[in-house]
């Protein structure tokens, strides 16, 4: 779990600031699922500077709740969370600035999207959030508002984890341990994960993905999987610690996922096999040289997308806006790129000769339409 943090300041002195405003997203790694935005009074004056960045006037906090008034639901939401942050130790200094003065402290995983964007998504412009997100054709109202700015860094913190090929993330920080007894991971696992489709992972007890399975219902086959008499899932249960999902609303995007992410990490408890869905099944007529394979996404706004280049997967992402794809260098900042191995080609021939997908649009008119239905 996550909590998405941007706060404004009076600004001033270093470490004598104080919270004008703070918005946080509770973020469970697929859906926003509690928020808390408001406005704060600092007690104090609003640097000139501050007030003309952010909008925010002495006259707009003087009713707000003090940081004292607020400091609890602060905790609730944040509790059991990673705080994330476009510069995260801005934030994070904050609110261990304010929470000391509280006599309270107040320690916190963090993880700074500023950071992780430079490493999974290099050769960019600018890495300040306006021009980031930007390039990347996530929406951003408000600037220099907490809630404006906080969506915003959820947009792109979303994009970063997708795009985290080895996830380095979930590995290091996402997932509480689940305890030594088989059957209490079970019921956590079983309570907190939902029937959807995509991918899950399970992890053992040094953080190592030792299991990569794609499903349409993922909660349905991890309860078959610990209530399995095979050695394969006995051997998972006696070595499970935690489980991370990832959505793809596309089964066959799963799919992919999966099989692509079993040649890269090649878990201990996973057997590749060539798979087959119709034997009768060749390759593919193309209907261009380069285009996209569009399905659904992960909830009822957004996209999915393959790209085919020479009859070859070249990657895969997800979009809510044909702005976020219309040129290249829009498409290939949300591109995760895969390399394809026989059970991804036969999977893109299943997928296109028995038409399982929405639609299929050759890229040059991908850069002129101005909507995809």
């Amino acid at each position: 779990m996550y909590s998405i943090v941007d706060l404004e300041a009076t600004g001033g002195k270093f470490n004598e600031e104080s919270i004008i405003e703070i918005a946080i997203y509770k973020y469970d790694g697929s859906n926003v699922v509690d928020q808390f935005i408001s406005l704060v009074n600092p007690h104090k004056d609003i640097t000139p500077y501050v007030e003309k960045l952010t909008g925010i006037s002495a006259k707009m906090v003087d009713t707000a709740p003090l940081f004292s008034q607020v400091a609890k639901r602060i905790i609730e939401i944040t509790d059991n969370s990673i705080l994330v942050a476009h510069n995260a130790q801005f934030d994070y200094r904050l609110l261990q600035i304010e929470f000391d003065r509280l006599g309270y402290e107040y320690i916190k995983e963090s993880i700074c999207t500023v950071i992780l964007s430079q490493k999974l998504l290099p050769n960019q412009e600018s890495y300040k959030l306006g021009k980031l997100v930007k390039s990347l054709g996530i929406p951003l109202t408000q600037r220099h508002r907490a809630s404006g700015d906080a969506r915003a860094t959820v947009e792109l913190f979303k994009l970063l984890i997708e795009k985290d090929i080895n996830k380095e993330i979930i590995s290091k920080n996402v997932v509480t341990y689940l305890g030594q007894n088989v059957r209490s991971v079970f019921n956590k696992i079983i309570e907190d994960i939902k029937n959807e489709t995509g991918v899950f992972y399970i992890y053992n007890h040094s953080n190592e993905i030792i299991y990569i399975e794609a499903s349409k219902a993922i909660k349905s086959r991890i309860n078959r999987l610990f209530t399995s008499n095979k050695f394969i899932p006995k051997s998972i249960q006696s070595n499970i610690k935690n489980v991370k999902v990832e959505r793809t609303g596309s089964f066959y995007l799963a799919l992919i996922k999966k099989f692509s992410e079993i040649d890269h990490i090649k878990p201990a408890f996973n057997k590749i096999d060539y798979i087959n869905y119709d034997k009768s099944i060749g390759e593919f007529n193309s209907p261009s040289k380069e285009f996209l394979v569009i399905d659904v996404g992960r909830d009822a706004q957004e996209k999915s997308f393959l790209l085919v280049s020479s009859k070859k997967l070249i990657g895969y992402g997800f979009f809510s806006l044909n702005n976020q794809i219309n040129t290249k260098e829009k498409l290939y900042s949300r591109l995760v790129k895969i390399n394809q191995n026989q059970n991804i080609e036969n999977i893109l021939n299943y997928i296109i000769n028995k038409q399982k997908f929405k639609k299929l649009i050759p890229l040059n008119k991908i850069y002129k339409i101005s909507t995809i239905e």
